[in-house]
């Protein structure tokens, strides 16, 4: 992905392909960024998502116990362990909402923003 190429054309690559996971590299801004993007796709199987916590901000990671950055993923054992602990993690829901402002007329004042929900304790893949 870039700036100019986001997951749209991964996910188009993959979508005829049956039960593949993503690993998104990045802090929670790319994961809501991709998650946004699978939203929009329409799977009727969503796939699921793994975060390998490369950001600024790794909230989402450090609840889903995949950690705070690059430095914890080496101290569960480097990238290796964190691809094994992906085959075998269990797929958990994530609560999400799209909010959008309007005026008293239905106008809509801002592109929606959307916004992620998550508590847990275990690895798990969204």
């Amino acid at each position: 992905m870039s700036s100019t190429h986001g997951p749209e054309i991964g996910l188009y690559l993959f979508k005829k392909v049956p039960h593949f996971r993503i690993l998104v590299c990045g802090g929670d801004g790319t994961v809501c960024w991709v998650l946004s993007t699978i939203e929009k796709q329409n799977f009727v199987s969503p796939p699921p998502v793994a975060i390998l916590p490369a950001g600024t901000g790794n909230d989402l990671a450090r609840v889903l116990s995949w950690g705070g950055g690059l430095g914890s993923v080496e101290r569960q054992g480097g990238l290796c362990t964190l691809l094994h602990h992906i085959e075998h993690a269990a797929v958990t829901i994530l609560d999400r909402w799209k909010v959008t402002i309007v005026k008293n007329q239905g106008k809509q004042l801002q592109p929606p923003k959307y916004m992620n929900n998550y508590l847990g304790t275990s690895k798990h893949m969204l």
